[in-house]
């Protein structure tokens, strides 16, 4: 059987490897955008999930997850010393516009205590994030030189409602939001920046041992008209239903993933099937000769086996490839998921085989008698 599957299959390579050009381009639409709905919320959560704070307070009536809403700093004094708080550190996650000369970005700027034991940059390169003790110096993502392509340590940028100077003493790789550069900066300086006084955008908190985020919540509801407190998986979820489904990433991106399946599939199709009308005379001389269904079953779906691990082996290696590419130019981060490649895998695999009984179902249909007559 393995012969008679590598021979029908191998016998036209040129053909075989323009099928192989068509599958792996849908399939490629497949993986690019599920990799962006991976790398979206990725990006999205990667505050969370680079600290570890265990709970977060936010203005209940902000204007969504991601943006807007402000947390007095009275709220911030009053529950700095309660019996479940470890610490609480005031967080600035807006956005603001840095200019260099004639060139502008909008960037997402994240002010910290950077003596904090819970948030620091992730991913430094270059730099110290030391050196942001001092006011107006900032580090930023390696993604904002699709704005500033000459930008590096020891330039001087301006930015903020008064145009202030701001010094970058470092760059981190893998901090985008929508295509945005994440900065990272003191809390002063973000203040600064933003015109921002005795406010921060949320609180974090890391709790004391033997309490819970619960015991958090509960201090909170004296506070509950105005905030709303989240735990570091809360926070997520709230995230990823706010990118996905507010956002409509889910559907938009969705449509594309499905049109790119459905392309594969007819590939797969049409590639079988007409395999099939080829060499009909072949299986069903098979046939005569006493194949089993079993056996030219087989053989069938060996040969779509063939093509869609040729294909998508291609495909996801391709994805892992661009991922980075696309993620330094496009609006939405790329990151291939490994877990989601395997079973999509099988998805397609089992889709290839379902589209292979059409041409399963017409060599049981003919009948043997034709090579005779013919």
């Amino acid at each position: 059987m393995v012969r008679i599957t590598t021979k029908n299959l191998f016998h036209e390579p040129i053909k075989l490897m323009l099928i192989i050009s068509g599958l792996c381009f849908s399939l490629l639409i497949v993986h690019i955008g599920m990799g962006m709905i991976n790398g979206s919320v990725g990006e999205a959560t990667k505050l969370v999930d680079e600290s570890d704070y265990d709970a977060f307070i936010l203005q209940k009536n902000r204007p969504n997850i991601l943006m807007g809403g402000r947390i007095s700093d009275d709220i911030y004094d009053d529950i700095k010393d309660a019996d479940c708080v470890e610490y609480v550190d005031k967080i600035i996650d807006e956005y603001v516009e840095l200019k260099t000369g004639e060139e502008k970005a909008s960037v997402a700027i994240i002010g910290y205590d950077i003596d904090s034991d819970c948030l620091e940059p992730w991913n430094v390169i270059q730099g110290n994030k030391n050196d942001l003790k001092k006011n107006n110096k900032i580090i930023v993502d390696r993604i904002i030189k699709k704005y500033f392509p000459d930008i590096k340590v020891g330039d001087i940028l301006t930015g903020g409602y008064f145009d202030d100077e701001l010094e970058v003493v470092g760059i981190c790789k893998n901090a985008q939001r929508f295509g945005n550069a994440i900065i990272w900066t003191n809390l002063e300086t973000a203040k600064k920046l933003l015109y921002i006084q005795n406010e921060s955008t949320y609180l974090a908190v890391k709790t004391k041992k033997g309490y819970y985020v619960d015991d958090l919540k509960d201090l909170m509801k004296e506070y509950e008209d105005d905030v709303k407190t989240y735990s570091s998986e809360e926070m997520k979820d709230q995230l990823r239903e706010f990118l996905l489904f507010d956002m409509g990433m889910a559907s938009s991106i969705g449509i594309l993933v499905i049109i790119g399946f459905m392309v594969s599939m007819i590939v797969v199709s049409i590639t079988l099937y007409q395999s099939v009308s080829e060499k009909i005379s072949e299986f069903v001389s098979l046939k005569a000769l006493g194949a089993s269904k079993s056996y030219i079953n087989g053989i069938l779906i060996a040969q779509t086996f063939i093509i869609v691990s040729i294909s998508y082996a291609i495909s996801i290696i391709t994805a892992i490839i661009l991922a980075p590419m696309i993620s330094q130019v496009a609006s939405l981060a790329v990151a291939v998921n490994t877990s989601m490649a395997v079973v999509t895998y099988f998805i397609t695999l089992a889709l290839g085989i379902f589209c292979s009984l059409f041409s399963i179902r017409k060599v049981h249909k003919t009948d043997p008698g034709i090579i005779f007559r013919a």
